[in-house]
């Protein structure tokens, strides 16, 4: 089993209920430090049993026992931080979105490769079993030619209760689009092979000025016509369907499948009727083992990369679409 010595950026709520326990559960190495600049590190680190706790994301790329980092702080600090970690020789798995825009993951890029680390977008889903087999029906033609694909991200965030939520805040890389609807992208970008020819889009915002709080795009992929939508204002759904001139195929939780104990549900229409799917597997702590091996092996995931660039681009022109003065 591949390992890697893990020190975690930002004391957040993903790190502790996900990627910790995924990185122990898949044995993808130890857990040795946190970091916190607002003070939170020490509980944080006592109360998950990690040895180490920094006051400074500094301290933390300066502890040689750190040989990888995972990022969990606001969207609008990742390049920052992930060129720091880089020029410390750490390697990097990232939450999504990696960055926001082109410009700062070219930035990104360079600072990786001028290191010699491995760095990675921390998109989960990515990794579970349910895209194999969404991938290898398309591969072997049980769906037929893609005419369109439809996918959407709603969750509901608590106004009052998540006053000054980070994801409300536009300097930090707040909005609905970045923070869900970038699922949808990268999910279309991954079943396509491709960016968009063409997009549009629609957003809804709580105030002017403000992020959006909803949002719609409509892509076009050649003759491929996607279209998804997301919100902060909704019970949770995460559901895509795929048609092809031959079938479909709907997923009912495609981005997080560890809601119902990683268990996917697909449902498959054909000429030849229906058929249920249901394919298990552990997408965060299939994420963490896949890092540490990239890791061992000196290298990153040219596929991935090329998603993340994909998906990286379209977001920045889906957002540029929706802007208010358009």
């Amino acid at each position: 089993m591949s390992q890697t010595a893990w020190g975690i950026i930002g004391a957040a709520r993903i790190a502790r209920e996900q990627v910790i326990p995924a990185i122990r559960r898949a044995d993808a190495g130890e857990v040795v430090a946190v970091s916190s600049a607002s003070g939170k590190a020490g509980p944080y680190a006592e109360e998950l049993a990690i040895a180490r706790a920094h006051d400074s994301h500094e301290a933390l790329l300066a502890d040689p026992d750190v040989e990888s980092v995972y990022i969990a702080l606001p969207n609008g600090h990742h390049a920052e931080w992930i060129q720091r970690a880089a020029r410390a020789g750490k390697h990097v798995l990232c939450e999504k979105p990696i960055v926001l825009g082109p410009a700062e993951l070219d930035a990104v890029e360079a600072a990786a490769a001028e290191a010699g680390v491995v760095v990675e977008e921390a998109f989960m889903y990515r990794h579970h079993p349910q895209l194999r087999v969404v991938r290898d029906l398309l591969a072997d033609g049980t769906l037929g030619d893609l005419v369109a694909l439809e996918a959407r991200l709603h969750f509901t965030l608590d106004r009052v209760a998540g006053a000054g939520d980070l994801r409300l805040d536009p300097a930090l890389g707040g909005g609905s689009l970045l923070d869900v609807g970038c699922y949808p992208v990268d999910l279309f970008g991954l079943l396509t092979g491709a960016e968009p020819d063409g997009v549009a889009a629609s957003a809804v915002r709580d105030e002017p000025g403000g992020v959006d709080t909803r949002f719609a795009g409509v892509l076009r992929y050649g003759d491929v016509l996607s279209t998804f939508d997301a919100s902060f204002d909704s019970l949770f759904r995460g559901t895509a369907t795929i048609i092809g001139t031959r079938g479909s195929l709907t997923l009912a939780d495609v981005f997080r499948a560890d809601r119902t104990d990683g268990i996917g549900a697909l449902v498959l229409e054909t000429e030849e009727g229906t058929r249920e799917l249901r394919p298990e597997g552990d997408q965060y702590a299939a994420q963490a083992a896949a890092f540490a091996r990239l890791v061992r092996a000196g290298r990153r995931d040219e596929e991935h990369w090329r998603l993340t660039r994909y998906t990286t681009r379209t977001l920045d022109r889906l957002a540029a679409a929706a802007r208010p003065d358009r």
